[in-house]
């Protein structure tokens, strides 16, 4: 670059200095290192409506900037969240229809949501949830003998939520009809609060009246539990509960 060439590219980076232009957008411009612009401005003063103009560009520039880094993220989050989906597919070999799958699944909800004998003597598990509430019930209707007379569900519900419109939400959920839905009063200490999310319907107790099978559901949890938490005890080489009869 000749010394005549070099002072015209100065003289156009100074002209577009003093009419306002950030050292940011000069340096875009012109691919010029904004280190060597600055040494080329110092002596340049700006007017008020100059500076105003560079803050403005420099405030819409970080606000452009802020928007394309979300964007950024959201796309690599939806990336690391399908990676996950991909590799959870494996478990679509399980199959849906076999009840030894079912009970053994059964088992662990249980054991982490259903009320425990012998401080409950009958089947008693509750969710917020609508998706793992029909679930578990339409799983262990597949995986077990169940006597539809026995089946019961109760709601537990906010002061301001309104009782007969959830009775109708979880029986369809449940597949069990409104007049096997037992009498709940609303959480007193929500009285005067009210409910903030809108999609919140409550919680869903599923009950059935059966001690024997709330014991059975107890143990298959207990026995993979404990199965697993052994030292040395390998998850990929664990088998499946045998299978036996459904009652």
């Amino acid at each position: 670059m000749t010394k005549a060439h070099s002072q015209k590219i100065r003289r156009r980076a100074r002209s577009l200095r003093q009419k306002g232009w950030s050292i940011g957008e000069i340096s875009l411009k012109m691919s010029i290192p904004k280190n060597t612009l600055s040494s080329w401005f110092k002596d340049i003063v700006l007017s008020q409506e100059q500076n105003e103009r560079i803050e403005q560009k420099i405030l819409t520039s970080a606000a452009i900037g802020r928007k394309i880094a979300a964007r950024l993220l959201r796309l690599k989050m939806e990336g690391w969240k399908e990676k996950i989906r991909k590799k959870a597919q494996c478990y679509n070999k399980l199959s849906s229809s076999d009840p030894v799958v079912g009970r053994f699944i059964c088992g662990l909800l249980y054991l982490c949501e259903g009320a425990k004998y012998p401080s409950s003597r009958y089947l008693h598990l509750g969710n917020s949830d609508p998706k793992i509430i029909s679930f578990f019930i339409n799983t262990l209707r597949k995986s077990y003998k169940i006597e539809e007379n026995k089946l019961r569900f109760s709601i537990g519900y906010r002061w301001d939520q309104n009782h007969q419109l959830l009775k109708s939400y979880w029986s369809k959920v449940t597949k069990i009809p409104e007049s096997k839905c037992l009498n709940s009063k609303p959480d007193i200490r929500t009285k005067g609060k009210p409910t903030l999310r809108k999609d919140y319907m409550g919680i869903c107790k599923i009950i059935y009246y059966n001690t024997t099978l709330q014991f059975e559901l107890q143990s298959i949890g207990e026995t993979i539990i404990n199965k697993w938490s052994r030292r040395g005890s390998n998850p990929r080489t664990s088998c499946m509960p045998c299978k036996r009869s459904p009652n």
